[in-house]
């Protein structure tokens, strides 16, 4: 059985099968049209409905970005005062740490200079 052969027996098959779904139908042709009709009519509106909210959607999530930005925005500035008020706050703190912390040095230097005096008297 070549392929061709193969083809018009599937098509042969399904007009056959198609033309008795028809002749053997309960409903004719005009009511049938009418179903097809109106099924159709309402999966457009379906389709329709869907793309509606679809771009609903697609609104909503831009301004939920457009917001998101904007509060990012305003935390980061906000993160940013809170530093710079921190390091103003803390910097005479900290050159009085470093002020005392040479203090120590000195006098650690100038005690490890009696030692060795001491030591080698």
């Amino acid at each position: 059985m070549n392929g061709k052969s193969f083809i018009y027996g599937v098509l042969i098959g399904g007009t056959i099968a198609g033309i008795s779904a028809l002749l053997t139908t309960s409903e004719s042709g005009a009511s049938r049209r009418a179903k097809i009709k109106s099924t159709a009519h309402s999966v457009q509106l379906t389709i329709e409905e869907l793309k509606q909210e679809a771009i609903h959607i697609k609104d909503q999530v831009t301004q939920v970005m457009e917001e998101g930005k904007a509060t990012v925005g305003n935390i980061a500035e906000e993160i940013k005062v809170s530093v710079d008020l921190w390091q103003n706050s803390i910097k005479p703190h900290q050159e009085s740490i470093q002020q005392n912390i040479a203090n120590l040095q000195e006098e650690l230097e100038n005690l490890e200079k009696k030692l060795a005096k001491n030591t080698a008297e």
